[in-house]
């Protein structure tokens, strides 16, 4: 089965892959070779796939945040050497779980994200005082009141991520 997860920042590709779990509102869809072609949302943002390399058994567990999936047993590209059951997952962001992940690093990269978040929202503060003071509403200021409003929100959506990460994270060494 062949297995390929998406995001703006990475791709990871698996073409031996013998069980894909994917968390849905639901409950839980275990994947198997020649599945019912499915499409969904992944709702509690965890899925897991199983791989036999080598005679081994090996499994993958991914964090996501915002993904959809796609299961076809025709494959998606007519003209793809990947025949047979696929399974597709687009994310906004995604963090695989290791054995040897360091609850520490995702602690100290959530609280450098919380940080930042302030620093945001101190900038933001200064820039609507300056502008009631001026009392201007150009389109110059606007654009920077806009951009500097997502920033912000892109800051707190990391740091909501990093914080399902560390929870997870924590439940499974516990």
């Amino acid at each position: 089965m062949f297995f390929f997860l998406a995001t703006s920042e990475s791709n990871y590709i698996q073409t031996n892959t013998t069980k894909v779990r994917v968390h849905l509102n639901t409950g839980v869809a275990e994947i198997f070779e020649q599945h019912q072609d499915l499409m969904g949302k992944v709702d509690n943002n965890i899925i897991e796939i199983e791989t036999n390399l080598e005679n081994r058994l090996e499994k993958n567990l991914f964090v996501l945040q915002d993904a959809v999936f796609i299961v076809s047993t025709k494959g998606l590209d007519a003209t793809s050497q990947n025949k047979g059951t696929g399974v597709y997952v687009y994310a906004s962001r995604v963090r695989e779980i290791t054995p040897n992940i360091s609850i520490d690093s995702i602690s100290k990269e959530y609280e450098q994200k919380n940080i930042e978040i302030e620093s945001e929202t101190q900038k933001i503060n200064e820039q609507l005082s300056e502008n009631e003071k001026k009392n201007e509403k150009d389109k110059k200021v606007l654009l920077v009141e806009r951009i500097l409003k997502t920033n912000l929100v892109r800051l707190k959506s990391e740091s909501e991520f990093l914080k399902k990460v560390l929870l997870i994270v924590k439940n499974l060494k516990s």
